[in-house]
């Protein structure tokens, strides 16, 4: 054999051997595209109304209004006389709600001293008794207080005032007037004060606010599942009321962690933060869940489903040594390693899916990579035809939130175990799942779910 042809034989073989290297080779991995931005923390709220009864209100008005409204003082009368008086509350402060504002009734009886007795030590006699009546607007300050502006309406008399000198009454109307309306004020302000010191909104709110700042595990298997809200900030609308509970409608914004594995502990609670006023709020809550899944956690579920699987296609047997999934830009690239009939490495790609009727995070359109059709174009095109896609499509099948329906019982236990739950109720209706999107990043999917909810917080026992 000459040289030249010596020489083409040897190319002819290298040319070959290097065709056959190519098809064991299998597809390359293909070129991730560029990833969607991630998606921001977004912020959710709890909205709801804090409701309670106005026998509870008047009790603790009355428990902390002191008996004596004006204390004993000097009053000179138009000769002279030293009158001392002194106004007191002889019955139950009642209130009514109505229109919008809060009234106030009671009854009072002014009490004085013989101004021409001889006695220092005089005794005190009914000068007279009377109903009156407050009326005030009704508001949440910042500072979580109840707030009251009273005014004094009008009132009627129960006995005209009268005293008793030398054995003969005497009618002093008029000077009752002028004591009544000198000293409305300090009444007033006695009113207001009763309900500003005693009806403490901070200190029923914050037994819902650190309670809500709890972890809550919301799916057990295959991973253990926690969300934990972080609030940051308290809202609340005009109070409006009937004749027999008044209703404070509130909203609590926070953000969502999300955490697998074992329940994470929370070492640091925010503190309540200044009632913030608003002129409206909406009464349907808005939980957004910004679940992370690191595909660390997707290929573990991924491994313990392939384990399960066994897969005769109809050109032969073929065995899932190994599949991983990671971010391939836009779409989800599944890299299958294969044993049996086919050895070699194939790859997919699909797109993630959330599913409300299932709560479960699907991958979709799985599909054979270009290179990799190609590749089983030449050397199993019985691969495309069978159901090998169709097998790793039911598969990918994460049950992310397999227990978020049961969300609302979750954090309505969770609330009723607590301290708040002594005192005050939680109740949630309304509860429904919108999925708002998903995004591929270069260490996980991003998925965010809007739960809208109705909350409503009652008082039992202020």
């Amino acid at each position: 054999m000459n040289p030249q042809r010596t020489i083409g034989f040897l190319f002819v073989l290298l040319a070959l051997a290097g065709a056959v290297n190519c098809k064991r080779e299998g597809p390359k991995a293909p070129v991730a595209e560029e990833f969607e931005p991630a998606i921001p923390d977004p912020v959710s709220f709890v909205a709801g109304n804090i409701t309670f009864q106005i026998r509870d209100l008047e009790r603790k008005i009355n428990q902390s209004l002191n008996p004596i409204l004006v204390s004993e003082e000097t009053f000179q009368g138009k000769k002279g006389q030293a009158w001392r008086l002194r106004v007191e509350r002889t019955g139950r402060v009642r209130i009514r709600y109505t229109s919008g504002r809060v009234s106030f009734s009671a009854p009072l009886r002014v009490m004085y001293t013989n101004p021409l007795g001889l006695s220092k030590n005089r005794k005190h006699r009914q000068l007279c008794a009377l109903s009156v009546n407050f009326v005030s607007p009704l508001a949440v300050g910042s500072n979580w207080r109840l707030t009251t502006r009273s005014r004094f309406e009008n009132y009627e008399w129960i006995k005209r005032p009268t005293v008793r000198l030398l054995g003969v009454d005497f009618g002093i109307t008029r000077l009752a007037e002028t004591l009544l309306n000198k000293r409305k004020a300090d009444i007033e302000a006695a009113i207001d004060k009763a309900v500003h010191s005693e009806l403490r909104l901070d200190k029923h709110v914050r037994r819902v606010w650190r309670d809500l700042q709890k972890p809550l595990r919301i799916s057990k298997k295959p991973e253990e599942i926690w969300i934990i809200p972080r609030p940051f900030s308290i809202a609340a609308a005009p109070v409006y009321g009937n004749s027999r509970q008044i209703t404070i409608p509130i909203q609590i914004a926070f953000r969502v962690d999300t955490r697998f594995g074992e329940q994470p502990v929370v070492t640091e609670l925010e503190r309540l933060p200044r009632l913030l006023r608003r002129n409206k709020l909406p009464e349907a809550s808005r939980l957004e869940v910004l679940a992370f899944i690191p595909y660390t956690d997707l290929n573990h579920v991924l491994e313990q489903a392939m384990s399960k699987q066994k897969l005769d296609l109809v050109g032969g047997r073929v065995k899932v040594k190994e599949a991983t999934i990671y971010g391939g830009g836009r779409s989800l690239v599944l890299e299958a390693k294969l044993g049996g009939t086919v050895n070699g490495t194939l790859y997919f790609h699909g797109q993630p899916r959330y599913d409300t009727l299932t709560n479960t995070l699907r991958v979709k359109d799985v599909d054979f990579d270009v290179d990799t059709k190609e590749y089983l174009l030449s050397t199993a095109d019985w691969l495309l035809h069978d159901h090998l896609r169709d097998t790793l499509q039911s598969v990918l099948v994460v049950p992310l939130n397999r227990q978020i329906a049961r969300l609302p019982n979750i954090i309505e236990t969770a609330f009723a175990r607590g301290k708040a739950g002594k005192k005050t109720d939680l109740d949630l209706e309304g509860f429904r799942l919108v999925p708002q999107r998903i995004v591929i990043r270069p260490d996980g999917i991003q998925v965010l779910i809007k739960v809208e909810s109705k909350v409503a917080v009652l008082i039992k026992k202020l």
